[in-house]
Formats: structure tokens, sequence, C-alpha cells
């Protein structure tokens, strides 16, 4: 008799996610239970304890902030907002990318494993390139980025670097329309610059949403590909990153 994980995982967080089924000789435990319901109390004594639910997309890794490489390792999914908690770091290191059949449209991800975040979307990419996403859609979130020439990228203008800034959500008048997405892309066939490039993610308003903010970060540089999961938890908080091409 086998103890396993029930198939058709929920995003870890999700209703039925975490829970065990045990198998003897291919058959599920129900069927066994309906079958002989007085062998079923032998059988659940002979299963070994449910198996933690896996763990999300996010391995915690606080200190991975310096872009020295990939983010550590992690089982699949994203924990839902529901399950995020309110303690603990403030800063986390997705796994990059996770192969599926599809890209996920304004989540900041590269969903499809093809080293494109968005695409297909209508957000520009590039060599270099850093975005963020919140669901949030009162919020107003900043991406601002840093080039190692140490100018910083405004929106709607390029830089000698040839980095624009596409927007700043959610905009005065909610011009994002609740789609929160702020994307830094190296335009057109430019040679990135190479050097260090300083990020900071802020909260800026809160627009009466209930804190804490959750922010997905995601950086292409070349072949090096990062992603993080941000806690905001009052105006004016803060999260800093260097990384380097």
């Amino acid at each position: 008799m086998q103890c396993g994980p029930l198939r058709g995982w929920a995003r870890p967080g999700a209703a039925g996610s975490g829970f065990a089924s045990c198998v003897l000789a291919g058959v599920p435990l129900a069927g066994v239970l309906l079958a002989a319901s007085l062998l079923a109390a032998p059988l659940l004594a002979g299963c070994s304890h449910p198996p933690a639910a896996p763990a999300s997309r996010a391995a915690e890794a606080a200190g991975n902030t310096s872009g020295a490489g990939p983010a550590p390792a992690a089982a699949s999914g994203i924990a839902s907002s529901s399950a995020r908690a309110a303690e603990g770091p403030r800063l986390r290191a997705l796994e990059p990318c996770l192969p599926s059949n599809y890209e996920v449209c304004f989540n900041a991800l590269d969903d499809n494993c093809n080293g494109a975040l968005d695409e297909g979307c209508g957000t520009p990419g590039g060599m270099v390139q850093f975005m963020i996403a919140w669901d949030t859609p009162r919020a107003d979130v900043d991406l601002n980025v840093t080039d190692p020439n140490g100018e910083l990228i405004e929106a709607g203008q390029a830089s000698q670097s040839g980095l624009i800034k596409g927007r700043d959500c959610p905009g005065r008048r909610q011009e994002c329309g609740g789609v929160n997405l702020e994307n830094v892309f190296l335009e057109g066939s430019k040679a990135p610059l190479r050097g260090t490039y300083r990020l900071s993610v802020s909260l800026e308003k809160l627009g009466n949403e209930e804190p804490p903010i959750w922010v997905t970060l995601s950086a292409r540089l070349g072949a090096k590909h990062y992603a993080y999961e941000i806690r905001l938890n009052e105006v004016e908080d803060e999260q800093r990153l260097e990384l380097s091409l």
C-alpha cells in the first residue's frame, strides 16, 4: 500500500490541496472502503501522515538580491493572495520560469519558459527588461530602475542606455484599468549596457486597498532571468535590488 498526494493539485492554499490518498494494488482508498468497510481501519492505520502541501513557486531567499545567479529551485505554483502570510520574508525569490503550454498575460512572469515576459500580451520586451505586476487595482506601486550609468529611467522617455519605462500604473485617472503592470525594457536592437542595474519597488499610495500589497517582479538580463515576490506593508515601504549583467 502506498500513500501519496492527490492528483490535480490546486495552487498552494487552494481548497483541496495537501490531502493524501492511499491505494492498494492500484485501487483508490474510496473503492477499498466501499468494497470492504471492515478493512478500513487497518488500511488507514497503514497510511503515513498526509504530505505537506507542495511548496509554492516562491523559495525563501531574502538574501538573494545580488544577481549572482538564478533563484533556487522550487516546486510549481504560486501561492494565492488568500494563502500568503502577512509575516515572513518581505522578498522571496521565485523560480524564474516553469514550463507550461501558454503564457498568462499581465502577471510579469515567463510562464512558458521561452525567455520573454508576457509576450503576445502587447507588452514590449528586450534583452534587458524589468517588470512588476500587482492585483490590487487602486494601489499605486512604483518600479524605479537606475542603469549602470546612474540614469533613472523615466516613464515615456528613452534613456541614453536605450531603456524605456512604458507606463506608470494605476495612472492619475486609472488609465491602467485595474491591470497594474509597469515595464522597463531595452528598445530595438540596441546593445545592452553591462554593469549593475539598481531596482526599487515602493508603495506610493494604498488607494483604500488593504495592506499588504503583493507585487511580482521579474528581470531579464541577457541570458539571465530572475523573479521575485515582494510584500509591501505600508505607504513608503520599499524593496531594493541590484542585478548585474
